[in-house]
């Protein structure tokens, strides 16, 4: 028993063998696309949260040299106004004489 074919069946074979493989190629190329747009997506809405950090860091965060700054300048006031009244509470009082 021997099977014929003929050229133009085994080109026209190949052929359609071909487009189902470029068919899915596309097909598999399409869900990539997607996947790949799908991850920018999640990235540009995590460089967003970060930009939004970044520019709120500043207005939320105290560095420790400038906490430890303006406590020393908040004590420094303090004192001087402790020692404004420590003079005034050690300066002899005026008596006035009441005048008939």
């Amino acid at each position: 028993m021997t099977i014929q074919v003929d050229f133009w069946q085994i080109v026209t074979l190949l052929l359609g063998f071909i487009g189902t493989l470029a068919t899915f190629g596309k097909i598999l190329l399409k869900q990539l696309d997607a996947r790949i747009d799908h991850q920018n997506g999640r990235l540009e809405k995590l460089e967003a949260q970060h930009n939004d950090f970044l520019t709120r860091l500043p207005l939320e965060y105290q560095r420790r040299e400038d906490a430890i700054r303006f406590e020393t300048v908040l004590n420094a006031k303090l004192d001087a106004i402790g020692a404004r009244i420590e003079r005034l509470i050690e300066r002899p009082t005026v008596t006035r004489r009441a005048t008939d």
